[in-house]
């Protein structure tokens, strides 16, 4: 189920619509998570990288007890981020993964203290090919802080930090680098 959450005009800011997805959240936590409030300030973060829709997907499992926040990330729609290199600069992506974790955190101290146990992270899908970058850090996650392991197509790939970006083995890294490319 979808629901389009275009926000309002916000003073003098740049917004980027906001599509949310759902799976496992009942009508009341629906209406947590798509409060205008929340919804706007992620729009106004996101506007300096993200172009485009942004693809908002919130789910919950009822028998793991795991909820989820994650941001869907189609080829064109970032801005300036990520170039290509040798080194992938999955640092970059920090300003989009702590607007998430600030919309997470609204909703939870607005709401409900349990949401912010739910996870955030970004999904890259390149063809045949699906990235899943997480973050770190302490529980919970403020964003800051990019896992140097990402889901390949559901297979861990951790590389080495390095002042350059992650380095990554030859084949990651070919994976990586389709994942972000725009």
């Amino acid at each position: 189920m979808v629901a389009s959450t275009a926000p309002p005009s916000a003073e003098g800011a740049e917004l980027v619509p906001i599509e949310i997805q759902w799976e496992g959240i009942g009508a009341l936590y629906k209406s947590y998570f798509s409060e205008q409030e929340g919804v706007t300030a992620l729009s106004v973060a996101l506007a300096p990288y993200i172009q485009g829709t942004v693809q908002l997907k919130v789910y919950f499992n009822q028998e793991e007890h795991l909820g989820k926040i994650r941001i869907q990330l189609p080829p064109g729609s970032l801005i300036n981020l990520v170039p290509a290199s040798p080194a992938v600069q999955l640092q970059q992506l920090a300003p989009i993964t702590t607007a998430l974790a600030a919309y997470r955190d609204h909703v939870a101290s607005r709401f409900d203290l349990r949401v912010q146990s739910f996870h955030i992270g970004l999904d890259f899908f390149r063809g045949p090919v699906h990235c899943g970058i997480q973050v770190g850090g302490d529980r919970p996650p403020d964003g800051r802080l990019i896992s140097p392991c990402v889901l390949v197509n559901g297979q861990e790939e951790c590389g080495q930090p390095t002042p350059e970006g992650v380095v990554f083995q030859v084949e990651p890294s070919k994976k990586m680098a389709r994942c972000l490319q725009d």
